[in-house]
This record gives C-alpha cells, structure tokens and sequence, in this order.
C-alpha cells in the first residue's frame, strides 16, 4: 500500500449558476428576507468589482459556494457563505464564511454583516490568491 492518502471530495459536482442569476436570486431573497441582504451584497461586488471569470458560484438550499476558475470537478474545497436559514447559520446578524479545505483544515470566521463584502474577499485572497479585478465599491 503507497502513502498516498486519497482525499475525498467535498461536493460530487458543482453547477455553475451564472454570476447574474446568483444576483437575481439573491436579491429576490434578500427583498424577501431582509437578512439575507449581505449575501446579495457580496455577489452585487463580484459583478461590480469585474471579477466573475475568475469565480464561479453555486447555491445550497440557501447558501452561496464559490471556487475559482476553472472548476474542477470534483470539488475539493470551496468557500460557504452560510445564510441566515442555513442549516447551519451564523448567529442573528451576523455572516458566516468558511473554507472547506481538500486537506481538513477547514476555517470558518464569523463577524458582523457589515463585514460580509470584505471577508469574503480576505477569504478570495487567502483561500484562492484572487483580489477583484477593479476595488468592490466601498
């Protein structure tokens, strides 16, 4: 038997929903679900910041995953933004990010949701060396 430790992947597939259409969806859940409204912002900056080609995103049930470009499939790790009605949600107003690592060393950091837009992108730096194109408005 090798040493070679065989990672399993964290998603069997992962369809890609088109930047506008996450916005779309995001937006319509945030006009209906008020604290939902982050989420829409963070993916309102992929767009704005001309960053959509070097991510791709993908919805749960109600939370936001994205990986960079290109996809691989299998995904071996991913960054969630968990939703408020995610099953497993951030505390009331607040976001939480986490990196599901294809080595288990996953990260999760919660903050205020006034902070969403910025650590999801300290989490693009990090995670998958990827700044926005143009600065995200402030």
């Amino acid at each position: 038997m090798s040493g070679v430790q065989r990672v399993p992947p964290l998603r069997p597939s992962f369809t890609v929903l088109p930047w506008p259409d996450a916005a779309a969806l995001m937006r319509r859940t945030a006009d209906e679900h008020p604290s939902h409204r982050h989420m829409a912002d963070i993916v309102d900056s992929v767009i704005a910041s001309r960053s959509t080609d070097l991510l791709a995103a993908s919805t749960s049930m109600h939370d936001l995953i994205v990986v960079p470009v290109p996809v691989t499939e299998p995904v071996y790790e991913s960054v969630i933004v968990r939703a408020p009605s995610s099953l497993d949600p951030p505390r009331q107003r607040h976001v939480l990010i986490e990196h599901l690592a294809s080595n288990g060393r996953n990260e999760r950091i919660e903050r205020p949701v006034e902070e969403a837009v910025p650590l999801f992108w300290r989490f693009m730096a990090d995670k998958y060396g990827i700044r926005p194109v143009e600065p995200p408005p402030a």
